[in-house]
């Protein structure tokens, strides 16, 4: 049982990175593009799927608090700032979103910074704090016994550049399968750059770990073969996205980032489990009573189908290329709202003549 909910966790955290990674890397390039026009379709294309996106961080913090209690107790205290900062920076993009969305033309200084500025610490902090929980947490009886800035150190912070040049590359890949013209030019050539640097610092960090207090403990020989194959999707991935960014069909790019992600992930846990917090804190320790167990998997259990169709239903409806309306849209209606209207504005309703996504 408790495997189980170690899983339902697990499978929280890489399906934030997978859909929320994209949007933040997308935010982080924003900052590098002076062109309105194209500032306001990579905000419109984050508006229609980034709430939802979310999503899976509140599923991950209800699942570890409630499922791995011990884990979550001495995780909270340990990464207290990363996670403060984080939840702000998360805080201030959506609100920039939202307001960037409804203003009626272009991207507002201030909004834009702050949708910039939110995606990269976003990024940066969720990485710092992975290095920071991999750098080891101290832990005595079951609680944190360390330091407020034990997270705090060189593996911490090349995490933290790892995460947002991985999340950049996502973001350019999904910029390369929703837009045409000079924006997808430069989505491809943005990814090729983060792609490269996310490869060297992934290097990097895989082969520092084994100096951390949480090493490389492959224990089995079919863990080690399931490692290597792992790492040979990892870098076939990398290779399919580079090509991706330089060639059509545009949906290669990303098919790549995904695979990558994906195989690189499970990698990871092929080398923690069954350690939930490292060095020494495994998943049966963690783990809440067993009757708890069976409550909270059938309420979390009967969640997790509906996050999962509400990502793919809001994907699906604003699939296809990002694309300019040919209908005027109402004053503080966002682009979201007007690609769903089945018709154009009610007869008397004031209207602007921005863009949307359809």
């Amino acid at each position: 049982m408790d495997d189980a909910w170690f899983a339902i966790v697990m499978l929280s955290v890489s399906m934030y990175v997978l859909l929320d990674g994209y949007d933040l890397g997308i935010g982080t390039l924003l900052l590098l593009d002076r062109d309105e026009r194209r500032r306001r379709e990579m905000v419109e294309i984050v508006a229609t799927a980034w709430d939802g996106n979310e999503t899976w961080l509140i599923l991950f913090g209800v699942a570890a608090w409630a499922g791995l209690p011990t884990a979550y107790g001495v995780m909270l205290p340990a990464l207290y700032i990363p996670l403060i900062v984080m939840l702000f920076s998360i805080i201030a993009r959506g609100a920039a979103i939202e307001l960037i969305s409804t203003a009626n033309d272009g991207v507002p200084f201030r909004w834009g910074l702050a949708f910039g500025l939110g995606s990269l610490i976003a990024s940066f902090t969720q990485g710092v704090a992975i290095g920071g929980l991999l750098s080891g947490v101290t832990v005595t009886d079951g609680v944190f016994t360390g330091h407020t800035w034990d997270f705090l150190n060189a593996y911490s912070v090349l995490t933290g550049l790892a995460t947002v040049v991985l999340y950049a590359t996502a973001g350019a890949a999904f910029l390369r399968l929703k837009t045409e013209g000079p924006l997808r030019d430069r989505a491809g050539a943005a990814g090729r750059v983060s792609l490269g640097f996310t490869a060297v610092l992934s290097l990097v960090a895989a082969l520092s770990l084994g100096a951390t207090p949480t090493g490389t403990h492959l224990s089995s020989p079919l863990r080690v073969v399931f490692f290597v194959i792992l790492v040979v999707v990892a870098v076939a991935g990398g290779v399919v996205a580079w090509i991706g960014f330089g060639r059509r069909p545009d949906r290669l790019a990303l098919t790549g980032v995904v695979a990558a992600e994906v195989a690189g992930l499970l990698a990871l846990l092929d080398i923690l489990v069954p350690r939930v917090v490292p060095p020494g804190l495994t998943i049966g320790e963690a783990g809440a009573p067993g009757a708890t167990f069976v409550v909270l998997l059938v309420g979390i259990g009967l969640n997790i189908p509906l996050v999962l169709f509400y990502s793919w239903y809001a994907h699906h409806v604003f699939r296809g290329k990002y694309r300019e309306p040919q209908l005027a849209r109402p004053a503080g209606l966002s682009a979201s709202a007007q690609a769903l209207r089945p018709s154009g504005p009610p007869a008397g309703v004031p209207s602007t003549t921005d863009g949307a996504v359809s």
